[in-house]
């Protein structure tokens, strides 16, 4: 059965992480009012600009100086011996640091800091460094940016493992500094990346930018993280705690299948097909604002069938989550919550045109200030009321299937990666 919904509510684009704890920008962006940190405070697991010094991985191997050609692709940059510096195919594609004395406006604002020079859009690539994060650990990330007195207003950007994948997105004014820092719970080896993604050519923007552990218990805000990088017996593991296991719908438990995931970086992900699921051992917990994401690759419908890639609906109890494919004039993708569960049912949701390419495409729910703000591929499509706390689900979330609800089976057929919730909201773009 299709559901049918009106669209109950457009809200303002996610635009603003709740994770961002300082964010105090004086260009008059968004953001709070703290200063960020001048240094990258112990046990800081890596000063962007401390530790350049040229060498492919930076001091103690810990970056990569890329070039982000905006198709999850990236290419490293090359050290021209002659100045020190890194540069990219693209030779205006540059990232160097401030040396003593130096007098360009960013090293004045920020002395010591990185000089990143971008192309702008005239190229095919963005200069970005990365970090990969070498354990498991709740970590603050603090940025800085300085723009030239003579430039144009340029955006930055803050993501994990693909720009779709965005923590933080800011525009940096002429002659001013943004200044912003994020607290995540950073799985082993997942990239932390900074791109100058310039809508036209920049030199000597500065740039600093810390990773640090905060000391705290790890996971803080994850409740859920499946990477399907290996399979353990029947399941896959929550790297946030718990385990899911791979259902077959007539037989029971049974060995997961893998496939190549949305990008090499990314690794292998799951490969689903219609009677197979995943189920997990935990509820999600959503008592305030949450983020629900995860990488997305249709295959094809089961004639007459709808197909869940993504579900804890609680049809006795209301509230949880569904993400829903099906055939409706075209494939539409459709999310949508439980808000009575009388008889009949009545549910919140909307949908969208869903691209029919076979391609990987990047999902984002996000729960925050009584409205859900859906996004695809790092852009809000729609949004609908829910008010705090109505989203809380007494089943398990069910990757491949709509819990035990009619009609009872597994339709999905395509591929899921990276599957994550969050306690509280990151943005769209």
């Amino acid at each position: 059965m299709v559901l049918r919904f009106a669209l109950l509510g457009l809200l303002a684009a996610c635009s603003q992480s709740l994770f961002d704890n300082n964010g105090g920008n004086r260009d008059g962006g968004t953001g709070g009012e703290m200063p960020v940190a001048s240094t990258c405070t112990a046990p800081c697991v890596g000063d962007a600009a401390a530790d350049f010094d040229g060498s492919p991985g930076g001091a103690n191997g810990r970056w990569r100086y890329l070039e982000d050609l905006r198709d999850r692709t990236w290419v490293p940059m090359t050290l021209e011996q002659a100045s020190g510096v890194m540069i990219g195919a693209n030779t205006n594609n540059r990232i160097g640091v401030c040396k003593p004395g130096a007098t360009e406006h960013a090293c004045q604002a920020l002395p010591g800091a990185l000089l990143v020079s971008a192309a702008g859009t005239v190229a095919p690539a963005d200069p970005a460094i990365e970090l990969k994060a070498p354990m498991n650990q709740v970590v603050q990330i603090s940025l800085k940016v300085a723009m030239p007195i003579n430039a144009d207003p340029q955006v930055v950007r803050l993501y994990r493992n693909s720009r779709e994948d965005v923590l933080f997105t800011g525009t940096v004014q002429p002659g001013m500094t943004l200044e912003t820092s994020i607290t995540i719970d950073a799985l082993a080896n997942e990239r932390i990346l900074f791109a100058l993604a310039a809508d036209t050519a920049v030199q000597d923007v500065g740039v600093q930018l810390f990773v640090s552990g905060t000391g705290a218990t790890f996971p803080q805000s994850c409740q859920l993280a499946i990477a399907f990088g290996v399979a353990m017996g029947n399941g896959v593991d929550n790297l946030c705690g718990g385990d899911y296991t791979f259902q077959d719908y007539n037989t029971g438990a049974t060995t997961p299948v893998l496939a190549a995931g949305p990008f090499a970086e990314q690794g292998m992900a799951a490969d689903i097909t219609p009677d197979k699921y995943y189920e997990g051992t935990n509820l999600v917990m959503r008592s305030g604002d949450t983020t629900l994401q995860f990488w997305l690759r249709h295959d094809m419908l089961v004639p007459s069938y709808s197909a869940w890639p993504f579900s804890d609906l609680d049809l006795d109890n209301t509230g949880g989550i569904g993400v829903v494919l099906y055939d409706q004039s075209g494939l539409k993708l459709e999310v949508n919550t439980c808000t009575g569960a009388g008889n009949p049912l009545t549910f919140a949701g909307d949908r969208m045109v869903y691209p029919v390419d076979g391609a990987w495409h990047f999902v984002r729910v996000v729960h925050k200030a009584g409205v859900v703000n859906v996004c695809l591929d790092g852009k809000r499509e729609f949004s609908f009321a829910a008010p705090a706390g109505s989203l809380a689900s007494q089943f398990r979330p069910h990757l491949g299937r709509n819990v035990v609800w009619l009609p009872s089976g597994a339709f999905y057929d395509g591929g899921l990666d990276d599957v994550r919730v969050f306690t509280g909201a990151l943005p769209c773009e």
